[in-house]
């Protein structure tokens, strides 16, 4: 029975590829970042379809969502505009309200309309390039 007996024996070649394998899963270079960042593209983009899927029973609410958070912000606009002529302090503070929700309606605009203004974008874009192509 030896001291170590739980040791096993080492084989030289299987220790070699272990230690490189580690050494190499250190350094991130410039092509696995582009792969990881295309993988994670593709992954959005696919949970981004069937997040914004017309056909859903989510699409209803989230619709009308849409059109009262950017109803609100219109109104707000166009009110701030109106009272101007009457009240520029109350004015400034109907803009002061829009600007602070515009991002919001901003972000659900483009969650809303982002996935089908994207997929025009790169549909017509597949399809210039196939006509460029054979020009």
């Amino acid at each position: 029975m030896s001291l170590f007996g739980w040791a096993k024996k080492i084989d030289p070649q299987e220790a070699f590829d272990t230690v490189a394998s580690g050494i190499d899963k250190v350094f991130y270079t410039n092509e696995e970042k582009a792969e990881a960042a295309a993988k994670a593209f593709d992954q959005y983009m696919e949970w981004f379809k069937l997040a914004s899927d017309e056909n859903s029973a989510r699409s209803i609410p989230r619709r009308y969502l849409a059109v009262m958070f950017a109803g609100v912000f219109l109104f707000l606009l166009l009110a701030s505009g109106a009272v101007w002529l009457f009240n520029a302090d109350y004015a400034s503070f109907l803009a002061e309200l829009a600007k602070t929700i515009a991002p919001y309606v901003g972000g659900i605009m483009a969650f809303y309309f982002g996935y089908y203004a994207i997929s025009n974008v790169i549909e017509s874009t597949k399809k210039s390039k196939k006509i460029n192509h054979y020009a």
